[in-house]
């Protein structure tokens, strides 16, 4: 898939506001939040660039420093949440850990870096235009996080961690549950957003578990790991 499109500027910095009363001080942010609620109201093709630019509080031609295009926003808006994603597999695979621990943590943080972007990411990528060559690259990338799943399940049910369920049902209900998550966890309370996500986490490893394997025992070695589990 194409490398993750740039951010172009750091807080603070980038083209001049509309209006001193601008939502924060990360434009590039702003304008994904902006483009995201415009487009639940009137569809991807129903939205142009100038109501999102002024959804966001920038001139059209400021948005373009950020932006190329508004299918560029779309992109953005998939790799946002793929990248860390991808990249907190990565991680979990190096860590020494049971299947059971590694999925646990995979599920929990997920949830929370999903939740930690300005929209509901899986309801606008259900809207792209899958005939675009990058969201056809996201749909494959997307594909590993689903293989990556399915592995972790596959090796649990070998170490008899899980019951023998159907591998790429589980892998597909994980991610589902992660995606899912996004349009109805409290993105608004940390305490609560972290609370929801455990409790999803042990949920579906709850579904998981083989016979006499309980989600304290996986939580307590989850709590172990040292590796950082932040993008």
């Amino acid at each position: 898939m194409d490398a993750q499109i740039k951010k172009r500027t750091k807080a603070g910095k980038g083209r001049p506001r509309v209006s001193a009363a601008a939502p924060s001080d990360d434009p590039r942010r702003d304008i994904l939040a902006a483009a995201a609620r415009l487009f639940r109201q009137h569809g991807i093709a129903g939205a142009s660039v100038r109501e999102i630019a002024q959804e966001a509080g920038l001139r059209k031609a400021s948005l373009y420093y950020y932006f190329p295009s508004k299918q560029d926003i779309v992109h953005a808006m998939a790799e946002d949440v793929l990248v860390p994603a991808l990249a907190l597999q990565k991680r979990l695979s190096a860590a020494a850990l049971s299947e059971a621990a590694r999925l646990y943590l995979y599920l929990r943080r997920d949830v929370l870096q999903l939740c930690s972007a300005p929209y509901d990411c899986t309801w606008l990528i259900a809207q792209g235009d899958l005939g675009d060559e990058k969201m056809q690259a996201y749909w494959q990338e997307r594909e590993k996080l689903l293989r990556w799943l399915a592995a972790r399940v596959k090796s649990g049910i070998a170490k008899d961690e899980f019951l023998p369920l159907d591998v790429n049902t589980a892998a597909q209900a994980l991610l589902a549950a992660t995606e899912g998550a996004s349009a109805w966890v409290d993105r608004a309370n940390e305490r609560k957003s972290v609370r929801q996500a455990d409790e999803l986490a042990s949920l579906m490893l709850r579904g998981l578990l083989a016979p006499g394997k309980t989600v304290a025992d996986v939580k307590a070695e989850a709590e172990t790991t040292r590796i950082s589990l932040e993008s």
